[in-house]
């Protein structure tokens, strides 16, 4: 049971208003959009139903037949939905008719009776609270009510198999009368699903999980013909026998209550009809059963006409469901295609999006992550993936090294400045371990070092797309201003600035080539595009052809 407060879709519950053996039912109230501040009444699947495997898509299929459902007789769907576990249906709410009723223990005693208020919303509460207002034309105007709604149910192919008192809405008309209305039409069938791979015994459990729900199953039995299996999906038989049992209850229960007396011979004469009293032949359709309604006089009015040959209107109704049997495998085969479709194209997608972003970042940066070495030496740099900025990694020359060998691993970053590629990298001075008696994570900290306990130097490169190398154009620190630079036949090195100024020519400026170690990969992500978004064009194409063959069976979302 959800508490007060809980949102189911778009609404928040009122209060709980009991538990039958087809859900739970709620007083909610809207609470955003169009039906925001108005009442309606919500029946959530039990739970146990609603997580077995394939349930969602039957569920939807179903409720997009029920929700078509409208007429008189027939108190309609207005939405549906699924919130988390919770597959619910929403109904109008139906405030009811307030009624005086003396208390309990208290008829007997007329000087201190005490009255309450109650409310009659369905078949059940009018005979309980208010026998006295039934009559035979009052009955009769409620059944063909109930007739009008079976019967335009039945032509949808949808049998309700749960008819009882409790599940018939009333309300007075303008005119004063009674009218009925089937409310839950479909939630007996839904309670019947059972997924493909269960057991025998598995099937045969009943979905009834407390004492009310329980009392409402075993209330619902004595409606349905006797012998029928649980399991089975309803039929129209059972909707008609149940027309009988609840006409033939609603005289029971008002039998010597009424204020005047009341005749029900015509009713009993049809009621042993109904539920076939006595090896009678029960009605063959619900067309057949209001004909047959005491002084209903001619139902054409009502759209309806009996059919002469009851066969193949039994052979229809038949083929109706079958055709909406296959109708639910061919949407469900078309949803797993979609789904497919669907995600295969969404990855073919992304990984080509991935191809032409990679290609264009290689048009612009060397492959990030990737080794550039000097063809001999040790130096070698990596380019951290970046737009304007990125980590770095790079190797220690010995001028910042006090043993004056480097050759160690230093991380720094880089960034853009004049087109070139500014990689700023910093290494602490061990002589200001030694001279302090510190150990060199004794000066981690804010405020601890300054830029004097540090070499701290900027390399300057340039990308050369053509050749996929990196160049070092010069080398800055707080001195001097590094460029390559070459002696005679000796291999090119770094000289300050000023020395190749002051040698006359005898150092040539030169290049610092740092050539990429690995040969470009195959970029398996255009692989990927290719193969997802051609799988996706596959799964497209046999959707287009099953919606050519198979027409309007299959519904366009």
């Amino acid at each position: 049971m959800l508490s007060s407060g809980t949102r189911i879709g778009t609404t928040r519950i009122l209060n709980w208003l009991g538990e039958g053996s087809c859900g739970q039912s709620y007083h909610c109230l809207g609470s955003e959009g169009e039906i925001k501040g108005k009442e309606f009444y919500i029946k959530l699947i039990p739970r146990e139903i609603s997580e077995r495997k394939g349930f969602q898509d039957y569920f939807l299929q179903e409720v997009q037949t029920l929700e078509q459902l409208d007429g008189p007789g027939i108190w309609p769907v207005q939405s549906s939905g699924v919130t988390k576990w919770k597959h619910w249906i929403r109904y109008p709410w139906l405030g009811g008719m307030e009624t005086e009723v003396i208390a309990e223990g208290n008829e007997s005693n007329d000087e201190g009776k005490t009255t309450e208020i109650c409310l009659i919303q369905n078949l059940e509460n009018l005979c309980e609270y208010e026998p006295h207002e039934i009559s035979s034309d009052h009955l009769l105007s409620i059944m063909a009510c109930l007739h009008q709604g079976i019967y335009k149910a039945h032509l949808s192919g949808v049998c309700h198999g749960n008819l009882k008192p409790s599940n018939i809405l009333v309300k007075k008309n303008v005119q004063g009368e009674w009218e009925g209305f089937v409310t839950e039409f479909g939630l007996y069938r839904l309670n019947l699903f059972t997924p493909f791979g269960l057991s025998e015994e598995e099937r045969k459990e009943v979905s009834v999980t407390n004492m009310d729900s329980r009392a409402s199953y075993l209330i619902g039995e004595g409606f349905r013909p006797n012998g029928v299996d649980h399991l089975e999906m309803p039929e129209e038989k059972w909707d008609l026998f149940a027309l009988g049992k609840i006409a033939q209850w609603v005289m029971e229960q008002t039998r010597g209550k009424s204020s005047t007396a009341i005749h029900w011979t015509e009713w009993e004469e049809w009621v042993s009809r109904a539920i076939g009293l006595e090896g009678r032949e029960s009605f063959e359709t619900c067309a057949h059963s209001m004909d047959a309604l005491p002084q209903i006089g001619d139902i054409s009015r009502f759209g309806i006409k009996v059919e002469l040959n009851s066969e193949d209107s039994q052979v229809d109704l038949e083929e109706l469901r079958l055709k909406r049997e296959l109708k639910f495998k061919l949407n469900e085969r078309v949803s797993t295609l979609r789904t497919k479709r669907g995600i295969t194209g969404l990855v073919g997608g992304v990984s080509f999006f991935f191809y032409i972003l990679y290609s264009c970042y290689l048009f612009l940066a060397p492959s990030p992550w990737t080794e550039y070495s000097l063809e001999g030496l040790l130096d070698s740099y990596q380019l951290g993936a970046g737009v304007f900025t990125g980590q770095a990694w790079g190797i220690v020359p010995g001028n910042y090294d006090e043993d004056g060998d480097g050759g160690q691993d230093v991380v720094g970053e880089w960034s853009k400045e004049d087109g070139l590629f500014k990689l700023k990298f910093k290494r602490f001075k061990k002589s200001r371990e030694q001279a302090s008696g510190k150990k060199l994570w004794q000066f981690i900290g804010e405020g601890k070092t300054s830029v004097e306990d540090y070499f701290i130097w900027d390399d300057f490169l340039k990308y050369d797309r053509q050749r996929d190398a990196l160049l070092l154009v010069k080398r800055k620190d707080s001195k001097h201003t590094y460029i390559p630079g070459v002696v005679g036949s000796e291999a090119p090195r770094l000289y300050p600035e000023e020395r190749i100024k002051s040698s006359l020519g005898k150092i040539q400026k030169s290049e610092l080539l740092f050539i990429k170690d690995e040969k470009d990969n195959v970029r398996w992500s255009m692989f990927f595009a290719i193969g997802f978004l051609l799988a996706s064009w596959m799964y497209h194409r046999e959707l287009k052809k099953m919606n050519t063959s198979n027409g309007d069976k299959i519904e366009c979302r």
